[in-house]
Parts: structure tokens; sequence; C-alpha cells
């Protein structure tokens, strides 16, 4: 016979599965109405419009921060500084501020990119510059106000 802890583990596991299963029939059951209503429509403006035609954009959600988390991390990291500093030491500097440790080299490698790519963000916003190339890293700087 099996130990009761066991199954009350396994029942509150397969409750929770369950919860997701019903949750996400339900956003897809509104997603779908969603897409059915834009579909009618783009048909009100152009009837011969080819539906199928529009390729599905597959988001993918950063795991590692919420919503221009990395940009403001980034330019605290940058504005702490006294010396530019690489895009690896960013990351290394925000990986130890969140107390993160990485499984594998995808892991890391991932948050590195999201890392950069906040750089990018803020570079394109003026908020930072470049200041030079060391091998493979950028080095950073904090925009300075004129």
């Amino acid at each position: 016979m099996a130990d009761t802890h066991v199954i009350s583990a396994l029942v509150k596991n397969r409750a929770e599965l369950r919860g997701d299963i019903i949750h996400y029939k339900q956003l897809i059951a509104t997603l779908d109405k969603d897409l059915q209503t834009i579909d009618a429509t783009i048909k009100i403006f152009d009837v011969d419009y080819d539906i199928s035609s529009i390729k599905p954009v597959i988001k993918s959600r950063n795991r590692f921060f919420n919503n221009g988390e990395a940009k403001v991390l980034v330019l605290e990291v940058l504005k702490n500084s006294e010396v530019p500093i690489s895009t690896d030491k960013i990351a290394d500097i925000i990986a130890i501020k969140r107390n993160l440790s990485f499984e594998n080299k995808t892991d890391k490698s991932n948050f590195q990119k999201s890392i950069l790519l906040a750089l990018n963000t803020c570079l394109s916003n003026n908020l930072v510059e470049k200041v030079s190339k060391d091998g493979l890293s950028i080095i950073w700087k904090i925009k300075e106000l004129n």
C-alpha cells in the first residue's frame, strides 16, 4: 500500500495541473474569439484579403526579467561604475545581484543576450555609449549629459 503523504502530494500536483489545463483552455477559447473578430474586421476592409497568408509571430517571454526591468538594472550598474565595463561584467553583476545561477550554457547565453538587448535599447535611446570593443565583448559607459 502506498504512503498517504505520497498519494497526497500526487493528488495535489494533479489538481494543480488540471487547474492549469482548464485555465489555458479558457484562455485559448478567448484568444480564438479575438482572432475571429480580427479576421472579420480585416474582411470588412478587404473582402479578398487572404487571411491564411498571415504568418504567426511566436513571442517568447523573457524568463529573467519583467518588461523594462533589464534596462533599469543595466543603467543602474553603469551609473554605479566609475569606469566603463564590458557586457559580460554587467551581466555578471546583475546575475549576482539577483542570485541567479545558470544550470547550463544555454541559460547563461540567453541571460547575456537579454543584457545585450537592454544595452542596445539604451544605446538607441541615447542613454549609454560604446567605448570600445575588447575581443568579443563591448565596453560600455553611461552617456554623459551635456
